[in-house]
């Protein structure tokens, strides 16, 4: 089995085990009102292992499985899909760019990438109570600001190689 062949096998079943989580544990993991977004979170810590159409695959993916769980009847779920699948081909872009499997790299691009996905939804869907939004989307961002280290670490443990990560770090 070829590298990228495994690395897309184990991608698929963390961005599920992600949604499980989410649709199990996000609400009981909530602090002062703010849920993680677990799904986002996976989409945007995977994508730093990956290039441009794996990052959109996993976007894409993952966008739907959100859409699945948590869009409403004739609102937003094209825009979930679509949001997702951007923000996934950008962190997935940034692979001949920038070294991205650092922690503070990570902590910077799922931090942005959270924000960024939400305001791209919020373009898609506008929201009926917009103050009420930002304030969800600002704690979201935080949150997800909170797990994206460990988030992170975890993915690397699982993507890459342990000859890899001696070298790495």
């Amino acid at each position: 089995m070829s590298l990228e062949t495994e690395r897309g096998i184990k991608l698929s079943i963390a961005l599920f085990v992600a949604a499980v989580l989410q649709a199990v544990f996000a609400e009981r993991m909530s602090l002062f009102g703010a849920r993680p977004d677990l799904i986002l979170t996976m989409i945007l810590s995977g994508g730093l292992f990956c290039n441009t159409n794996s990052g959109a695959a996993l976007g894409f993916f993952g966008g739907l499985f959100h859409a699945s769980l948590a869009s409403p009847p004739h609102n937003g779920f094209g825009s979930l899909i679509v949001s997702r699948t951007l923000v996934g081909f950008a962190v997935g872009w940034f692979e001949e760019r920038v070294e991205r499997q650092h922690p503070l790299i990570a902590f910077g691009l799922i931090t942005g990438g959270t924000f960024v996905c939400e305001i791209l939804f919020f373009l898609f869907s506008p929201q009926r109570t917009p103050l009420y939004w930002i304030q969800n989307v600002l704690f979201t961002t935080l949150y997800n600001a909170l797990i994206s280290v460990p988030l992170f670490y975890l993915m690397r443990v699982i993507l890459t190689s342990p000859e890899d990560r001696k070298a790495r770090f």
